[in-house]
């Protein structure tokens, strides 16, 4: 039997990339000239990206601005690749894997967390206390000093404080949280996981239960997450061992 001759069976070699192209030219002329309130698909998508990194600039947490900022630059370069702007294409890539390398950089330094004991006159401690007055008032607005008893730890990330967190004792024998604070640059769960679940505070603080009051929505979900359950007043959750 004699062997099958390709070039019998498709006699146009160019016939795929024809297809190809043809194909290409159909999605381009798609994205390009659709209209949709008067605007491509293309632009869309183009408006689409400038709006995730206008939103990303409103963040104060530094890992959410860069995960909203690597998100603009995919959008940014599938526009480019629509429009088939090189410049665009480059820019948004090179972009994308600076930010890219930064997440990876702060996922991988999350171990560089510590929950350290503070004295109440530790000057870091009353530093950290001036500079975020106005945001610790929003969430603890009864918060004003700590008094002589109660227990403070800092949470440092690296060298860095992020985080301070009271507790009072009670007669009972319980402990309620003054203050339980994360710096809004670096406000995630890791400093509360951390706190609450990866060090022993109830060890540390030598109670079985733990008290804490929410004024704020955002603190109410964050208690939550940390595991605290709601009592029988709206805003009181309690963590028990």
């Amino acid at each position: 039997m004699s062997a099958i001759n390709g070039a019998a069976l498709f006699p146009d070699g160019g016939f795929f990339m024809k297809y190809q192209l043809s194909y290409l030219c159909r999605v381009n002329a798609f994205f390009n000239e659709y209209l949709i309130a008067g605007l491509t698909i293309a632009e869309l998508i183009g408006y689409t990206g400038s709006l995730i990194i206008a939103v990303s600039m409103l963040m104060t947490s530094i890992l959410k601005m860069r995960w909203m900022i690597l998100s603009g630059n995919v959008v940014f370069i599938v526009y480019g690749v629509l429009i088939v702007a090189y410049p665009i294409i480059l820019l948004n890539g090179f972009n994308m894997l600076v930010n890219a390398y930064f997440i990876w950089q702060a996922y991988k330094l999350q171990g560089n967390y510590a929950v350290l004991p503070a004295n109440l006159n530790a000057p870091m401690l009353e530093r950290f206390l001036v500079y975020y007055t106005n945001d610790i008032r929003k969430f603890f607005p009864d918060f004003q000093r700590f008094e002589k008893d109660d227990i403070v730890f800092l949470i440092v990330k690296g060298t860095a404080v992020i985080s301070v967190a009271g507790f009072r004792k009670n007669s009972d024998g319980s402990c309620n949280v003054v203050i339980d604070y994360v710096a809004n640059t670096h406000r995630n769960m890791k400093p509360g996981k951390l706190l609450f679940e990866r060090e022993n505070i109830f060890s540390l603080l030598n109670t079985d239960t733990i008290y804490a009051q929410s004024f704020h929505i955002r603190h109410a979900l964050y208690l939550r997450k940390m595991r605290f359950k709601a009592t029988e007043k709206s805003n009181i959750f309690v963590l028990h061992r």
